[in-house]
Formats: structure tokens, sequence, C-alpha cells
């Protein structure tokens, strides 16, 4: 049985077959998420892109979404997606993300979709740090940057 939502790190992500990515949990496509050709609506992967942004975020230390003066506001700037395969009801996923490049206020993350060892789904994200203003860039704290290098591999740029 699958435990769905269950993180995975790279070590248990190489184990299910995924390899280059150091963050991921596994979940089941839902009867909601179809559309009328009954497969996976293209904005659902969006949200599920979402979905694991925010955590990774979290568990990064980028914010805690405290709504605090202590955390920036994380903006997604651009979003691009690219669709491989459809996906159906109940086909279970393992959903990924990585930061590929980081500079002092804004990053580029990945994602895919995997099932049974195909990419179904791939997306990229710039993000943006900002402070309350919405308006002014804010630096990332340093042990979040740390931690997209070293569990991701993700280039620094002008950090």
């Amino acid at each position: 049985m699958t435990q769905y939502l269950t993180k995975f790190d790279r070590a248990a992500l190489q184990a299910l077959g995924v390899d280059g990515w150091a963050y991921g949990f596994a979940d089941r496509v839902r009867f909601h998420e179809l559309d009328a050709l009954n497969h996976v609506n293209n904005v659902i992967f969006l949200r599920w892109f979402e979905t694991i942004r925010v955590d990774y975020l979290q568990d990064y230390g980028l914010t805690s979404y405290s709504h605090g003066d202590e955390d920036p506001q994380i903006v997604v700037r651009a979003q691009s997606v690219d669709y491989f395969a459809p996906m159906y009801q109940n086909e279970t996923y393992l959903l990924t993300a990585r930061t590929k490049l980081v500079k002092p206020s804004s990053f580029i993350m990945d994602y895919a979709v995997h099932v049974d060892g195909d990419v179904r789904c791939s997306g990229s994200a710039v993000i943006v740090s900002l402070e309350h203003d919405g308006k002014t860039r804010r630096p990332h704290r340093a042990r979040a940057v740390d931690r997209m290098v070293q569990r991701d591999g993700a280039e620094r740029a002008g950090v």
C-alpha cells in the first residue's frame, strides 16, 4: 500500500526509481481532478506544483507562511508547464520539486510528475522573495540557500 503525501528524500526517491530529485511525495489522482475528457485537467498540475512548493519552502526554511514580518512574501513571477501524457483517476504518482538556480532574492524551481518511471508532466517556475511592500526584493535566508545547494545541487548565482 502506498503512503500518500509522505515526503521522500533523495534516497527514498532513488529507491522508487526517480533519480536527480531530493524532494517529493506520492499521491493519487482523484475524481474531482478530472476534466470532461476523463483525464487530469491541465490546471490541476499547477495546483500540484503549488502544493509541493509550499511544503518545500517551509521545509527548506524560506518561509513559515506565518504572515509575520519575519517572513518574506513569496511570489511566483513566471511559470511554464510541459504536458507529456494524460493521467487518469486513481493513478498513483510521485510529485517532485527542486531548485536548480538560486540568486540573492529569487530562484528557479523545477517540478515533475512521475508515473511508473515515466514523466507525465514537468514544469519550471521563477520565484521571488519580496518585502511586505510587495515591491522590494528580500534576500533569502542563508540557511535556506545552503539547503537548496546541499540537498538539490542548486547552482548559486550572485549569492
